[in-house]
């Protein structure tokens, strides 16, 4: 993709998400009794669950690794040398031990949500799913927005990381 391409597919994301933003801002002005930390926890959904600190990261950093290994034990394999690391190495990527307590949590967030969806409040589907397409638009895109997901994202994976490590 050429820059120019970049550009505009960012920009049409954040028109696109500022738009859905202000059409839930505008509902809830008209009167929409759904409380607003729904719409705040799809987008803490889109947060945990689809942006590089969860799922997604768990599997970028997973295929990083898993590249890495492979280009390893190719280069042994066809000089039969062993590649030794000068010094001490870190992993290759740290989302995949970074990603998976913001996934852990951002499981368990949807698990209670579809939970309240088939429990009849099916109410609550659409600004949830609201939040969470405005969660991915514009915490994909760079500014404040993407910073302050971030700092979600940052969140989230401490609360999965306690989960993990109490249960």
């Amino acid at each position: 993709m050429n820059n120019v391409g970049a550009a505009a597919g960012g920009i049409g994301a954040v028109a696109l998400g500022l738009v859905l933003l202000f059409y839930q801002v505008g509902r809830w002005r008209g009167g929409d009794p759904t409380p607003k930390i729904h719409f705040v926890a799809g987008v803490a959904l889109a947060a945990l669950l689809f942006l590089g600190g969860g799922i997604l990261g768990v599997a970028g950093g997973a295929a990083a690794a898993f590249g890495d290994g492979i280009g390893t034990y190719a280069l042994h394999g066809a000089t039969g040398v062993a590649t030794g690391k000068a010094g001490p190495q870190g992993p290759v990527t740290g989302g995949e031990k970074v990603g998976v307590g913001g996934a852990i949590a951002g499981l368990c967030l949807l698990g209670f949500y579809v939970g309240l969806f088939k429990s009849g409040r099916a109410d609550l589907k659409e600004p949830v799913l609201r939040g969470a397409a405005v969660g991915v638009l514009l915490g994909a895109s760079a500014g404040l927005i993407g910073m302050a997901l971030g700092l979600l994202r940052t969140s989230g994976n401490n609360v999965g990381d306690i989960l993990m490590h109490a249960i």
